[in-house]
């Protein structure tokens, strides 16, 4: 049987990245989202023996994550939302002009900075959802919700934003 360092390392090699991209969304800052990510890891591996496999480890890191930012939302202060370009160290793109790229990187502002104007339950479903790809299952579990509530909420997150980017359409 593997040690539960050799274990936590796997699911670190694995998930790090995924959960800090999660928590950069919900911070909007870059140095944050890495040092709750290892806050997550490490109570990951205080936890990993009481792990019983019910779900998936990565539905449980999710979980983690999502509660480490809650508990470290409610200690400080909410921050500033941080500049869409801090996320991009992260992936790889290929534009075909730098007109393209600034066009781009405009249009990700824009849809980021009302994401973030979202009220939270709605922020919450919509990045577990479409921008992290949790099944709806997961985004259930993570947040402690019915497969019901996910489905609902996650409809009303996806028409107020889709509301807000026309509003701000019809108003330029």
């Amino acid at each position: 049987m593997s040690r539960p360092a050799d274990q936590i390392e796997k699911i670190y090699v694995e998930h790090y990245q995924e959960i800090t991209k999660y928590l950069y969304r919900r911070t909007g800052n870059m140095e944050t989202a890495k040092d709750l990510s290892q806050d997550v890891f490490i109570k990951a591996l205080h936890g990993l023996s009481s792990f019983k496999g019910h779900s998936s480890v990565k539905t449980w890191l999710y979980t983690i994550a999502y509660h480490t930012f809650v508990n470290d939302y409610r200690r400080k202060v909410k921050r500033p939302v941080a500049d869409v370009e801090d996320f991009d160290q992260l992936e790889q793109q290929a534009f075909l002009t730098p007109e393209h790229y600034m066009e781009k990187q405009a249009e990700l502002q824009r849809l980021w900075d009302n994401i973030n104007r979202l009220k939270d339950s709605y922020r919450d479903v919509l990045i577990l959802r479409d921008i992290q790809e949790l099944s709806y299952e997961e985004v259930a579990e993570v947040l402690n919700w019915t497969l019901s509530k996910v489905k609902t909420t996650l409809h009303r997150s996806r028409l107020e934003l889709k509301r807000m980017l026309h509003c701000e359409e019809f108003n330029q």
